[in-house]
């Protein structure tokens, strides 16, 4: 039976694994390079240009850059500001919720060293409105923006040792506070590193830890954007800023930069949400964007699974709860087995003290201790028991707990989605902590029916500290998971009803 159970154990995580590993397949097909974006004909009909801010225009004539002058374009999506001196991409807000993509101090996207351009005007494009920045010499950079989208092309005219600066790397983390991961991405994985690992020492550092440095480059990078209303407590960022390029960057110590070919340079620049359908627009590769954790590609079958659901419920929170449902009734054998193996250690619990009984008066002797240990255990295999079997199902489904939860952690659709009553976002934690009080209930609910053996005394004392300590770990976590864990302890409570309901002890053979 023990071995059985061991097979079972390391057949259940080697089938997970080789599932994960055939799903990533699945959902990392090759990736053709990406193509610079094709040049439209000057001749073709411009539609209505966006509402922008008016365009400020700095003098042409020589004197001291002032970098403090900037030039905003709000379209349909997206109002994205520039500096105009070196025409970099300062800020970006998402119009939908007022998020904003960078810190107040960040440096910018994708402009240019020191102070290079005189004058910035818009011009009307097909789709959108372009954003020209011009300067002596032929210099010239322009933003294509669509009137819809995050998807924007940068094409420019740049002299001899200019570069197009992709993303900076600062001295501080202050003009990146609160920002995530720079990553660059190939056509079977993510390099991801953070700020923090890249502008601060280690803990480590004294035993000869080093920072991290940036990310190998490649023709496509990018940074975790998005800063919640209160930065300090966030836990993702739902958005990004993405480049793709027509051919590797190069990786300086002051970041990632693109050098003209030719005089000319081109790329494209997204800035949206870490959302399936318009990361996949922009270019395949690029969805890995979003973290799914160790267990990535089983957490994406599981929000395919959601989102099927959600298409048919048309909420989000009902939608965990059902998926909830249908999990638990997936590992319904593996449950019932848990709560059998339980019940039928609690049959056992009366010959397993009559023999503590008969060994109390050896005191500590260590030799009739194990003496006793042994002759239990020869009790276990008469009766075809195995003690350890009631953990088994808790271990098998421990990852598909965790791919879970970092999906319904990841997920944009989950950001600002409402359940009902008081819970108006499933990815931010309950504001009244009423949840994670429910919650609590439930499995202090569950643990009271689920027959233990052991010290009655130790016993009640996991009953109050358990839950109790769970409450205490997901209160800051987002609802949408509370709801997973809580409506699955209500299932569970039903489960373990129905179990002892319907379970007919055994007699033990000693």
């Amino acid at each position: 039976m023990k071995n059985r159970n061991v097979f079972l154990f390391i057949f259940g995580t080697l089938l997970l694994l080789g599932l994960n590993m055939w799903l990533t397949s699945r959902y990392s097909p090759p990736v053709k390079p990406p193509v610079p974006a094709p040049v439209v004909s000057a001749a073709a009909p411009p539609p209505p240009a966006p509402r922008s801010t008016p365009a400020p225009v700095l003098p042409a004539a020589a004197g001291p850059v002032d970098l403090t002058a900037t030039h905003t374009l709000r379209t349909k999506d997206l109002q994205v500001t520039w500096q105009v001196a070196t025409g970099a991409v300062r800020q970006a807000v998402w119009l939908k919720d007022g998020t904003r993509f960078f810190p107040e101090a960040f440096p910018g996207l994708g402009g240019l060293e020191g102070g290079h351009f005189q004058t910035v005007h818009e011009e009307p494009a097909p789709g959108g409105v372009e954003v020209v920045f011009e300067g002596t010499g032929g210099l010239r950079l322009a933003y294509r923006v669509p009137e819809t989208g995050y998807n924007l092309t940068v094409e420019g005219s740049l002299p001899a040792g200019d570069a197009l600066q992709l993303i900076p790397l600062p001295a501080t983390d202050k003009p990146v506070e609160y920002l995530g991961r720079v990553f660059t991405l190939t056509d079977s994985k993510v390099e991801a590193v953070t700020w923090l690992q890249m502008l601060h020492d280690p803990f480590f550092s004294f035993l000869g830890a080093k920072r991290k440095v940036l990310p190998p480059a490649q023709s496509r990078l990018g940074l975790d954007a998005g800063l919640d209303k209160d930065p300090k407590a966030q836990r993702n960022h739902y958005f990004a800023a993405l480049w793709k390029l027509p051919r590797v960057a190069d990786r300086e110590a002051t970041g990632y930069t693109l050098l003209p070919e030719g005089g000319r340079v081109s790329a494209a620049l997204y800035l949206g949400p870490k959302q399936a359908a318009p990361l996949r627009a922009f270019g395949p590769s690029f969805t890995r964007v979003v973290d799914y954790g160790f267990f990535g590609a089983v957490a994406q079958l599981f929000f395919w699974i959601l989102q099927k659901i959600e298409l048919v419920v048309g909420n989000w929170g009902w939608s965990i709860v059902i998926f909830t449902l249908l999990l638990r009734l997936a590992t319904w054998q593996l449950n019932r087995k848990q709560i059998v193996n339980m019940m039928r250690m609690k049959d056992f619990e009366p010959h397993q003290k009559a023999l503590q009984a008969k060994y109390e008066k050896f005191g500590n002797d260590m030799t009739k201790k194990a003496e006793m240990q042994k002759e239990l255990m020869e009790l276990y295999k008469k009766n075809g028991h195995n003690p350890l079997g009631g953990c088994l199902p808790m271990l098998l489904q421990m990852p598909v707990f965790l791919a879970f939860w970092s999906m319904l952690n990841a997920v944009f659709e989950l950001r600002h989605a409402p359940f009902f009553g008081w819970i108006h976002d499933l990815s931010v934690h309950d504001p009244y902590y009423i949840s994670p009080v429910l919650m609590g209930l439930s499995m202090f609910a569950q643990q009271a029916m689920t027959p233990m053996a052991g010290d009655p005394a130790q016993r009640k004392m996991m009953m109050i500290l358990m839950p109790v300590m769970m409450m205490v770990m997901f209160a800051k976590l987002p609802v949408g998971v509370i709801i997973y864990y809580f409506a699955s302890n209500l299932i569970g409570i039903v489960q373990t009803w129905w179990v002892k309901r319907t379970y007919v002890p055994q007699p033990i053979k000693v």
